[in-house]
C-alpha cells in the first residue's frame, strides 16, 4: 500500500521524513500558472467565437449581481464541506483530529498540487499522503485514508449523477437525450454492488492485504482498502455523520453554484438538469490532463449544456462564471499554500497527535 501512494507522486512522497515531497520548484508553479492562464484566455476566445463575441458580450452586460454573490456563497459552502469531508475521514478509527484550519491548509495545498503538478489530481492525493504521514499516521493507514476519502467523495458524486438521471427520466422539469441519463443509471448501481461485494467481510480483508502478486492484484488491493475505509466512513457512528453531509455539500454547492451562474445571465435551466450536465463534463477531470484538467472540462461543459438546449453564448458565459468561483478563487491561496508546505508539514507533526497505531485496522465489512 505505501508503494502504491508513493509512486502516485512519481516518486515525490517521503517516508514522512522531514522534508516535504518535491511537488512544485518554483519555476514549475510559475510554468504551471502561466500555461493555465493561457489555456483560459485561448479557450474564452475560441468559444466566444463559436458562440458569436457580440452575444456573449450581450449575456454578460445582462448579469444580475444578485445571483453572483450567491454563486460566492455556494462555491464557500462547497470547499467547507470538503474540509468537513475531509477532516472526519481523517479522524476516524483513531486517526489524528486535524483542526479547522490545519484541515483548510491541507486542503488548499493539495488544490495547489492539482492545479500546477500531476494529471487527474494525483499531486494532491499524494501531497495528503504525505501530510497524513507527518501527522504520525502508518504508510498503510495514510495511503487508506487518502484512497477512502476519494472514493467516498466519488461515490457521492455518482449518486448526484444517479439521482439527477433519475428525475430527468421521469420527465421532472428537464429534457435531456436518453443516451445522456442510461450511462449514470446503469454504471453508478453496477460500480456501487462490484464495490460493496468485493469490500464485504473476510473477502474484502484478504483482497485488501493481497499486495504480493504483481501490479494488478496491488492495485486491486488498493482500491478495495479504499473501498473499506469508505463504506465505514458512511456510518454515522464514526463521526455524527460529518463525512457523509460535508461530502454532499461539497458536490450541492458546486453544482448549484454552475445553476446559479447560469441563472445570473437569464439562462432557464433546472436544478437537475445542471447537475447532470455538471457530471458528464466532470468526467474530463478524471483524464490525464495537466493543470488540474483545465480546459477539457470547460469544454465538456458548455457542450453538455447546449445538448440541454441552452443557447451557446449563455452556456459560455455560464460555464466562464462558475470556472471563475470554481477554480480560479482558490489557485492563488492554494499556491501559496503549496509553497509552504514543509511548514505545514511541521505544523501537523507538532499539533495532529495519532491516538491509535493503525487507524485503518478494524472489520472489513
Amino acid at each position: 500500500m505505501h508503494h502504491v501512494a508513493r509512486r502516485a507522486g512519481a516518486g515525490a512522497v517521503t517516508q514522512g521524513g522531514p522534508d516535504a515531497p518535491r511537488v512544485a520548484s518554483t519555476r514549475t508553479i510559475v510554468i504551471g500558472v502561466v500555461l493555465v492562464v493561457v489555456l483560459a484566455v485561448g479557450l474564452v476566445l475560441l468559444l466566444a467565437r463559436a458562440a458569436g463575441y457580440q452575444q456573449v458580450l450581450d449575456a454578460l452586460e445582462g448579469a444580475d449581481g444578485t445571483w453572483l454573490i450567491a454563486c460566492l456563497a455556494l462555491e464557500a459552502l462547497s470547499y467547507a464541506g470538503y474540509v468537513v469531508c475531509l477532516r472526519a475521514v481523517v479522524a476516524m478509527d483513531g486517526g489524528p483530529r486535524l483542526s479547522p484550519g490545519l484541515s483548510t491548509r491541507v486542503w488548499l495545498a493539495s488544490v495547489g498540487a492539482t492545479r500546477i503538478v500531476s494529471p487527474a489530481g494525483v499531486g494532491g492525493l499524494a501531497l495528503i499522503y504525505w501530510l497524513l504521514r507527518r501527522a504520525g499516521l502508518a504508510a498503510r493507514a495514510a495511503a487508506g485514508k487518502v484512497l477512502g476519502f476519494n472514493i467516498l467523495i466519488f461515490a457521492m458524486f455518482g449518486a448526484w449523477a444517479f439521482a439527477a438521471s433519475l428525475v430527468i427520466l421521469l420527465s421532472v422539469g428537464q429534457d435531456a437525450p436518453f443516451g445522456m441519463t442510461l450511462p449514470w443509471l446503469v454504471v453508478v448501481p453496477l460500480f456501487a454492488i462490484a464495490g460493496l461485494w468485493l469490500s464485504q467481510g473476510p473477502r474484502g480483508e484478504r483482497v485488501s492485504r493481497d499486495t504480493h502478486r504483481g501490479w494488478l492484484r496491488k492495485a486491486l488491493a488498493a482500491a478495495v482498502t479504499g473501498i473499506i475505509v469508505a463504506r465505514r466512513a458512511l456510518r454515522p457512528r464514526q463521526h455524527d455523520g460529518r463525512a457523509v453531509w460535508g461530502g454532499f455539500l461539497y458536490w450541492a454547492g458546486d453544482v448549484a453554484c454552475l445553476w446559479a451562474a447560469l441563472r445570473a445571465i437569464g439562462a432557464d435551466v433546472s436544478i437537475q438538469g445542471v447537475a447532470l450536465a455538471y457530471a458528464t463534463a466532470y468526467l474530463a477531470m478524471l483524464l490525464p490532463l495537466p493543470t488540474g484538467g483545465y480546459g477539457a472540462i470547460d469544454a465538456a461543459a458548455t457542450f453538455t449544456l447546449t445538448v440541454l438546449g441552452i443557447p451557446l453564448a449563455e452556456a459560455v458565459v455560464g460555464v466562464v462564471v462558475w470556472r471563475f468561483f470554481n477554480f480560479w478563487l482558490p489557485t492563488i491561496p492554494a499556491l501559496i499554500e503549496l509553497a509552504r508546505t514543509r511548514e505545514l508539514g511541521r505544523r501537523l507533526a507538532e499539533d495532529a497527535p495519532v491516538r491509535t497505531p493503525d487507524p485503518t485496522a478494524g472489520p472489513a465489512g
